[in-house]
């Protein structure tokens, strides 16, 4: 039987190890891709993506009896913050240390400091995603819809999925994405336009579901026809 992040929230501050363990696995995805695009490119030749990840989870597990929130959008945003804490701490710890060796701080992107949440940009995209929730407690748990943009770009390209979520969801310009990946705007805009594609065929082929209707993938189709610029003018 499955249960809602709310349920599992309120079995985990009731004392089932086993409810807070379901929660760490429910938002791994988001936390993932999270942590992935909030760190700088020089800091990522230095820690592992999946170490980082891991300790982020260690510290849900410690600080969640300080955890006051009651919705899934209170838990992201407290996610996304703890995210935000360690990544500020990991910059502080390797920048001291290539000082030492006098060399340039490692810098952090900001992407924590990002609204972040269904109302803060995205788009048709994340309309699809709704749409894709099919079942009626699905809907009914009205779910964050950047946590199910996480879990949907789990398993496409390295760089289609950040690409597709710092637009999506961090709500950045082509411009800013390819200054923070080091691309041009021409080789983001791509990489977007097949992320997208990448997408729509596995929302046409959820493992284990039933089949997205047409109007779900259509839109995801129109998207990409349409352009970055006109879906932000959305």
């Amino acid at each position: 039987m499955s249960h809602s992040p709310v349920d599992l929230m309120a079995e985990a501050r009731a004392g089932r190890t086993e409810a807070l363990g379901e929660l760490c696995a429910l938002y791994r995805n988001y936390l993932r891709i999270v942590v992935r695009t909030g760190l700088g490119a020089r800091l990522r030749e230095r820690v592992e993506l999946s170490d980082v990840v891991q300790e982020a989870l260690v510290e849900v597990v410690r600080q969640f009896p300080q955890f006051t929130g009651t919705t899934e959008a209170a838990l992201v945003g407290w996610l996304r913050k703890l995210v935000g804490q360690k990544l500020a701490d990991l910059g502080r710890y390797h920048s001291r240390a290539k000082r030492a060796g006098d060399a340039a701080a490692v810098p952090l992107e900001s992407a924590w400091d990002q609204a972040g949440g269904a109302d803060s940009g995205g788009g048709r995209l994340l309309d699809v995603l709704a749409l894709s929730q099919t079942s009626p407690s699905e809907v009914a748990s009205r779910r964050e819809l950047t946590v199910l943009l996480a879990d949907a770009l789990e398993g496409l390209p390295e760089v289609e999925a950040e690409v597709l979520w710092l637009y999506h969801a961090d709500n950045l310009s082509f411009e800013a994405i390819g200054e923070r990946l080091g691309m041009s705007r021409k080789v983001v805009r791509a990489h977007w336009a097949r992320g997208l594609r990448g997408l729509k065929r596995k929302l046409d082929h959820p493992s284990g579901s039933g089949p997205v209707r047409r109007d779900e993938t259509a839109a995801a189709d129109a998207e990409v026809s349409r352009g970055p610029d006109a879906a932000r003018a959305d």
